[in-house]
């Protein structure tokens, strides 16, 4: 039996709602093809007359999805959809609720394709009409953004953030220095992780050995 793709709108971003749909879209016909992009952002330097500088890293966008739906109404796939109603109901699934006053959070399901996001951008083209103008085909072109729940950001800043003590297996190549950047985002702080772990010998790490990456107090906070 074919799976079809299925957006599900949700009034709130909440783990409950999830059971109680706003709405929810069926295409009629599943993509031939999807595209996801990841983008990294950085911070640079903006000072008068400086020529280049490092990119700091800033944060990871959340990933965008971009779709195309085709809506048939004449009936030669062998089923029949009206087009109207279907850009209705569509319309209705990923848009605005006036209670709520912000768009539904959404749901794309399509086999093991599961992914939370919002509408970002929407466009319809009509391409088929019959003799007094009704439409008979049109493709939707939209474009969606994941959406994070505050729980879960919270959970990933949390696991990621300096302040939480880390554990690392050391790979071959690993040096102390860039382990350090790694966790901390300041490689200066090799003499510290090589007390903390009682190491004599820093620059000669051992494959598979674990090194502990406890809180360490960073510059910015001493000058606090």
């Amino acid at each position: 039996m074919l799976e079809k793709l299925k957006i599900i709108g949700l009034r709130d971003s909440t783990e409950s709602s999830i059971a109680i749909p706003f709405s929810m879209y069926i295409a009629m016909f599943n993509p031939e093809k999807f595209s996801v992009s990841n983008q990294t952002e950085y911070k640079y330097d903006d000072r008068p007359g400086s020529t280049g500088s490092e990119q700091r890293f800033d944060k990871v966008s959340p990933r965008s999805f971009s779709f195309e739906f085709l809506i048939d109404g004449t009936g030669a796939s062998g089923e029949i959809r009206v087009v109207d109603a279907e850009l209705k109901l569509f319309k209705i699934t990923v848009g605005y609720i006036g209670d709520t006053h912000r768009p539904t959070y959404l749901i794309i399901n399509w086999g093991t394709f599961v992914v939370r996001c919002i509408l970002k951008s929407l466009t319809v083209n009509y391409t088929l009409f019959n003799p007094v103008g009704i439409p008979l085909r049109a493709t939707i072109n939209a474009s969606f953004e994941e959406y994070i729940t505050p729980k879960l950001e919270a959970l990933q800043n949390f696991l990621s953030s300096p302040d939480v003590t880390h554990v690392r297996t050391v790979k071959a190549g690993d040096k102390l220095d860039l382990m350090s950047y790694t966790i901390y985002k300041d490689s200066k702080y090799y003499m510290e992780l090589a007390r903390a772990n009682n190491l004599s010998q820093f620059r000669k790490l051992k494959t598979g050995d674990q090194i502990v990456f406890p809180p360490i107090e960073t510059t910015a906070e001493q000058n606090t």
